[in-house]
């Protein structure tokens, strides 16, 4: 599902027209990422939780160098799905189609 069709299902699912939705979509998104940048969880009910995961600062073996290198702290965001939200993927059937 790509943008405009995210936007088309939040619009008939609630009866807004295409522009509230995309405005509505548009909202949603600037909160969520300003509340992780912040270093807050966002909570997503029946989805997951959104969370803000900083990896050390470590050291790296170069194989080809054969010397460490130092690899910085990093910023990356991590998704938690509920228990629903794991069973529904997990028993759903899956769309992709076999390669013979």
């Amino acid at each position: 599902m790509n943008y405009q069709e995210f936007v088309k299902s939040i619009a008939q699912n609630t009866g807004l027209s295409l522009k509230e939705a995309e405005r509505l979509t548009a909202d949603m998104t600037s909160v969520i990422v300003d509340e992780i940048s912040k270093g807050n969880a966002v909570v997503l009910p029946d989805m997951g939780t959104l969370e803000l995961k900083v990896k050390a600062a470590r050291k790296m073996y170069s194989p080809n160098t054969k010397t460490y290198h130092e690899v910085p702290e990093s910023k990356t965001i991590a998704f938690k799905p509920t228990v629903e939200m794991k069973g529904k993927v997990k028993s759903a059937k899956s769309t992709k189609k076999k390669e013979e």
